[in-house]
């Protein structure tokens, strides 16, 4: 299959209203009121599986947060660790929590306890239960203050019809055999299973064929190949 260096991949979609809600309504429901101003709760807390949502949620919270005109803050703990510059917002989302070194877990347990004090709220996020993380274990107990969420995986027909979703945003159609065989053949996470669209999409309008099985049969045969 011939493909030409074409770069017409969307943004990441990080709203509210691109997240496929499934089993996860309350938690939904809970971010939105947060970030809107009118929640008691200083203090959320997300787990669950990688690619389960938890940073779409986190970042959707935020962007809410700032169109409301509140100061809020989204910092990824594999890449940026909480410091002096976190103190302050009016939203504060920590992702990643479990990657924190200790002086990380110090300066988290610290944020959390100055955002309460302020009347401020600080959303977080990590891969297990706080009583699981591999975490100080006053930084465990604080994690624990407020509402605690796992962050479930959506049922396979709607993550089909999320690809489907993503495939008519691009200007794309796509047959609805198509979204369902990919989520049942390949990577089962909502960020994998959507960069594999946009892959096949963009290698759809290079071979100027449709984006058929065939061509998705094609395109991981060569992709496998070249490996």
């Amino acid at each position: 299959m011939k493909q030409l260096p074409l770069d017409l991949q969307l943004p990441d979609p990080t709203g509210f209203d691109d997240f496929l809600i499934g089993p996860n309504l309350e938690a939904f429901l809970a971010l939105k009121a947060l970030a809107d101003g009118e929640s008691p709760e200083s203090c959320v807390y997300l787990w669950g599986q990688a690619g389960a949502g938890k940073s779409h949620l986190l970042r959707a919270t935020v962007a809410r947060a700032g169109d409301a005109g509140l100061d809020a803050l989204y910092l990824d703990a594999r890449t940026v660790a909480p410091g002096e510059s976190a103190h302050g917002h009016a939203l504060l989302a920590v992702d990643h929590v479990d990657a924190l070194d200790p002086a990380g877990q110090i300066a988290l347990f610290g944020l959390i306890n100055a955002q309460r004090e302020c009347g401020f709220a600080i959303v977080t996020a990590g891969q297990q239960a706080p009583a699981h993380m591999p975490l100080r274990d006053d930084l465990r107990t604080r994690l624990g203050w407020g509402l605690v969420f796992e962050i479930a995986e959506p049922a396979d027909e709607d993550k089909a019809a999320l690809l489907r979703h993503r495939a008519r945003a691009r200007g794309c159609e796509v047959d609805e055999s198509v979204c369902r065989w990919l989520v049942s053949h390949q990577r089962r996470d909502i960020g994998g299973l959507v960069s594999l669209l946009d892959a096949l999409d963009r290698a759809a309008l290079a071979a100027q064929r449709p984006l058929t099985l065939p061509l998705v049969r094609d395109f991981l045969r060569d992709a496998e190949a070249g490996n």
